[in-house]
């Protein structure tokens, strides 16, 4: 049955001291996402992001709504997305109050209604008020429809550690939501835990998902963009399998779209063989101009992204949009969890995402907390072994430098900085990591430390990882976290024959990132190259962390060098400069 969208302008006013009932079709209710309609006094609606948006006047609001099952539904008023509420419904033609107490009862007021979650269907049945009337509200001009899986079905949304309670998931904020609103768009998003190509091929023409008969008119709702996140449930199958369906998808998706914007849009992170890995051949054997592809990384753990990842996931996209249609995205109203040209999102975690996270992983693990510090904005703090995180893209050779600020709660308190590499597999080991302790006093200190992604690895290096993590006993701040980004070295060669190379030659593999011995007093925690002679930043010090810092003399036999001039006999070993030593 094919069904059709319609929108009545009708204003009903009540001025009875008692509440009216209204039913939907006596309100100018403008409906988005995919409804039934079949029965315009009862519409109804299966997927995730279906909204309903019109204006009323009066003290107070209730809605009567029914589901199949547990469902959960944000309420907006007058645009507070900041203040909504997001409540269950369930059971069958039940009351509930969305909105009491307001002052202003002869002004219009707007309500927007956004269906969390995709688990049944959501009836309504009416509307309860002192007084109702409802001018009608204009169709935003872009459109926008997604398809997808788990990833745009927003599972774990509001956790940061894949717990996938329905309370927890959610649309609003998932990043369909987020993009289209900075876009002012209206948006569809059909997305379903578990899909795979086919199964989204099998019921991506359905108001509900596993009804074969529910069919949607697509004259309905012509888009501009058509995004399709879809795949990662794919993984394992023959390369050429996996292609033959997305070409079947796109055949079907292009014949109901004829005009719109289509593209693939996957990540790359958690498996060697993901699609991300070639969808742009996809994309070039179609030889559609009005086809493109874009990928985002894929660097929150081996799990799913929670809303400040999926406000990432928007701001790549709103670029991609950007280079595609020329739209001039807006601010989002999701802090952004991915961090730009190298720096890490949210240095000074002075912004917070709506559930409560930062930006930082894990910011509900005990000992880890954002604290507010009055005039000085927010910091994080770590006690007693607590550890935080925040993984970013990163390539080989790249090299990174870190600047923070630390401080203890008592003087000695000690805080491991570590900088590790991995590859697209991000969940498994790291092909290379570098960790410095640093001893902290009372008041804030910079401090700044330095890796460098290794080359020649079997696998490409595809992101960093920083971690900071409190010592135990210790309980530490920090703030003003910047993270910037350098160009690759060089693969080393020993030109000159002294066994290692030097900076600023293609004989390179000694590099200044490792003479930081973070202990020196001269200038704490600097990443500074020593040479053959001691620099006034490594004090003289030779430790494990002080590569190539030197004595100022000669050296006796075992003695560190690097080279034979280091050494009272004139013979210096062959090998790394940090494990050099005189013969």
């Amino acid at each position: 049955m094919k069904v059709k969208l319609f929108f009545l302008s009708v204003v009903f006013l009540a001025t009875s001291a008692d509440a009216a009932f209204f039913e939907p079709d006596e309100v100018d209710i403008r409906l988005t996402g995919r409804w039934d309609q079949s029965n315009p006094a009862q519409p109804w609606a299966q997927a995730k992001g279906t909204s309903i948006i019109f204006q009323f006047s009066g003290s107070s609001l209730s809605g009567n709504f029914s589901a199949s099952t547990t469902d959960y539904l944000r309420i907006i008023i007058d645009n507070d997305a900041a203040g909504s509420l997001k409540i269950p419904i369930s059971s069958s033609n039940v009351s509930y109050p969305l909105v009491t107490g307001l002052e202003d009862e002869e002004a219009y007021h707007t309500i927007e209604i956004v269906k969390e979650t995709d688990a049944g269907r959501w009836t309504i049945h009416g509307f309860e008020a002192d007084s109702l009337s409802s001018p009608a509200l204009p169709r935003p001009d872009l459109r926008l429809v997604f398809y997808g899986d788990s990833n745009l079905a927003g599972y774990s949304l509001e956790h940061e550690q894949n717990q996938g309670g329905r309370h927890l998931q959610g649309s609003y904020y998932g990043y369909a939501g987020i993009v289209s609103r900075m876009f002012g768009a209206e948006y569809s998003n059909i997305s379903r835990s578990g899909a795979s190509i086919r199964s989204l091929h099998a019921s991506f023409d359905r108001i509900e998902w596993y009804t074969p008969g529910s069919l949607w008119d697509f004259n309905e709702f012509q888009p501009d963009a058509v995004v399709i996140n879809i795949g990662a449930n794919d993984v394992g199958r023959p390369k050429a399998k996996f292609k033959k369906d997305y070409h079947a998808l796109l055949d079907d998706m292009r014949a109901v779209y004829p005009n719109a914007h289509i593209m693939l849009y996957n990540a790359w992170g958690w498996d060697y063989d993901e699609p991300a890995n070639f969808i742009d051949e996809v994309i070039d054997a179609r030889n559609d101009s009005d086809m493109s592809y874009a990928t985002f990384p894929w660097i929150f753990e081996q799990w799913h992204g929670c809303e400040y990842d999926h406000s990432g996931m928007a701001h790549v996209l709103a670029a991609h949009l950007n280079t595609i249609f020329g739209w001039t995205p807006g601010v989002a109203d999701v802090m952004n969890g991915y961090g730009a040209e190298g720096n890490v999102a949210n240095g000074g975690f002075e912004e917070i995402a709506p559930f409560g996270g930062y930006g930082w992983r894990y910011s509900e693990d005990d000992g880890v907390g954002r604290v507010e510090g009055g005039g000085d904005g927010y910091f994080l703090r770590l006690v007693n072994g607590a550890a935080s995180h925040q993984p970013n893209p990163a390539e080989n050779g790249q090299s990174f430098t870190v600047t923070v600020l630390m401080r203890g709660a008592e003087n000695g308190d000690q805080v491991h900085m570590t900088m590790d590499f991995r590859d697209q597999e991000m969940w498994t080991a790291p092909l290379s990591s570098k960790t410095l302790t640093k001893t902290l006093s009372t008041t804030w200190q910079e401090f700044t430390m330095s890796a460098t992604a290794p080359t020649g690895t079997s696998r490409p290096v595809f992101h960093t990882r920083l971690t900071f993590q409190a010592a135990a006993g210790s309980t530490v701040d920090i703030d003003d976290v910047s993270m910037s980004v350098g160009a690759g070295i060089e693969e080393c060669q020993d030109t000159d024959g002294d066994g290692y190379g030097m900076p600023g030659s293609v004989d390179c593999a000694y590099h200044e990132a490792d003479c930081d011995d973070g202990n020196d007093s001269v200038n704490p925690g600097v990443s500074e190259f020593c040479g053959n002679s001691i620099d006034d930043n490594c004090n003289g010090e030779v430790d494990g962390e002080s590569e190539g810092c030197l004595p100022p003399t000669c050296a006796d036999g075992g003695e560190s060098c690097v080279t034979g001039s280091d050494c009272c006999s004139g013979a210096c070993s062959k090998g790394k400069p940090s494990r050099r030593v005189c013969q």
